[in-house]
């Protein structure tokens, strides 16, 4: 995938987005990365559907029964499994993280983030802390990936619902900090390619089970080397996302991933 301008590849996780959220709520972001990228909105997530071991699965490449994490509590892997924060680390790359849930510290090992930025604020507010603590940083540094995480739409749906008015609305409020994060790279003279996508959906006022309003969640990857208004066909699983990163940074995947790289969104 060559290109002459600098690259950053960005994973967005937005906590407990549903792809009917997506599709429902005002997401004028969301809409043109997949008219400009590849997706799908029938990726699916990992039981339990609940924040943590999703985002492990995500960042590792395995499995619940693999990594061992089964609740919103860390536990130290028996058999370790490398992050993919980890391994494009440990290839030289620079990374960066910016999230406002604090149980996600143990996604990576100590010492493979350049920069860190936690914020104790899962609200959209804390959303928008986030988005701009990523530009301060992208404007002052470069950076081969970068890692940021927003958890006001799963905190809303615990209020309010699933699905309800408030939920759409703080999508709507993740799909802006989306836009000004890729907005900063640009402006900092990187050219972004996005992995924008959620741990799990939900249903009610929870989540955690293995109803599909659970276990469904968008997927979008958009940016240079990216076909363009490909839905794709093929089954996409949360742990695929991990080796994709790797194929887009050009690191040799972990031995213990057991996901893919979505090879078939590549030009």
């Amino acid at each position: 995938m060559p290109s002459d301008i600098p690259r950053t590849v960005v994973l967005f996780s937005i906590d407990g987005m549903r792809p009917d959220g997506v599709t429902q709520a005002d997401t004028p972001t969301f809409d043109r990365l997949m008219k400009q990228g590849s997706w799908t909105l029938n990726a699916q997530t990992v039981m339990p559907s609940v924040t943590l071991p999703c985002h492990t699965s995500m960042l590792r490449g395995v499995d619940v029964p693999r990594h061992g994490i089964t609740s919103n509590t860390f536990q130290p892997l028996a058999r370790p499994v490398p992050s993919a924060i980890d391994a494009i680390h440990a290839a030289g790359k620079r990374t960066g993280f910016f999230y406002n849930w604090g149980e996600l510290r143990d996604l990576s090992e100590p010492g493979s983030l350049d920069i860190s930025y936690f914020v104790q604020d899962a609200t959209s507010e804390g959303d928008w802390k986030v988005a701009r603590a990523a530009e301060s940083s992208i404007m002052e540094q470069s950076f081969d990936f970068l890692f940021v995480y927003l958890g006001a739409t799963d905190e809303v749906g615990h209020l309010h619902g699933w699905m309800s008015e408030p939920y759409l609305e703080a999508i709507s409020i993740a799909d802006s900090c989306v836009d000004h994060v890729l907005k900063a790279i640009k402006s900092a003279g990187s050219d972004p390619v996005s992995i924008v996508q959620s741990d799990h959906g939900g249903h009610g006022r929870s989540h955690g089970t293995e109803m599909p309003e659970d276990m469904t969640i968008p997927w979008i990857l958009t940016g240079v080397g990216i076909r363009e208004n490909n839905e794709l066909a093929t089954p996409v699983r949360i742990y695929d996302t991990c080796p994709t990163l790797a194929a887009l940074l050009g690191v040799r995947p972990a031995k213990q991933w057991d996901g893919r790289a979505i090879e078939e969104a590549f030009i």
